[in-house]
């Protein structure tokens, strides 16, 4: 009997690992990033100008995410890392996480993302700012109605929106993503991209 739990087990280790696939997307056409300012509790502002001259991946969420944050942000660790050892040292995606609940998250936000890496940024900010961002990146979230004692959960997509140093949505992400597969993904992109600035 332990050894079928043993085979069990490694059958459901592979199956992650296999499921564990890139599934990056590149657009038809990229999309314009309409202006827009976020900030967090130390003062420091992310707007529109930010997004130039670089390449950024920016993901919405909340700070009391169970799962789906603190699963990406360490996803996008590895596969920042990654893709570090893939592309010159200006072009490794700068990381970007943007809270969808402002209300109950602004006080803290600046320290969310860097517990993941002390390079990432967490920012929030104005409704209308925040909607600007979400909609020009196709994403998605839902504040639910609160309960008796004013809690609410929040909906959110987990897509990851890839940024390109002209300030355009050129992919996305879906996690669960390999970190490697996902290194490839992006350097391809970035390969492209200069390609179509030269046509």
């Amino acid at each position: 009997m332990r050894h079928l739990a043993v085979i069990a087990a490694s059958v459901v280790l592979f199956a992650s690992a296999v499921s564990a696939q890139v599934q990056g997307v590149e657009l038809d056409e990229p999309v314009a990033i309409p202006e827009f300012t976020l900030s967090n509790e130390l003062g420091q502002e992310f707007d529109t100008d930010d997004l130039k001259g670089q390449w950024t991946l920016i993901m919405f969420g909340f700070l009391s995410c169970p799962d789906v944050c603190p699963f990406t942000l360490g996803n996008l660790e590895a596969a920042v890392s990654e893709t570090g050892m893939r592309v010159r040292p200006d072009n490794v995606p700068k990381v970007v996480f943007v809270s969808v609940d402002p209300d109950r998250d602004t006080e803290f936000i600046s320290e969310y993302a860097q517990f993941f890496h002390p390079d990432f940024r967490s920012y929030s900010g104005a409704r209308a700012h925040i909607d600007a961002l979400v909609e020009a990146t196709d994403s998605f979230y839902r504040l639910m109605p609160p309960d008796r004692d004013g809690y609410y959960e929040v909906q959110h997509s987990s897509s990851v929106s890839v940024i390109a140093p002209d300030g355009t949505l050129q992919a996305k992400l879906q996690p669960p993503f390999d970190p490697g597969l996902t290194a490839e993904f992006l350097a391809r992109l970035q390969i492209q991209y200069r390609k179509n600035l030269t046509q």
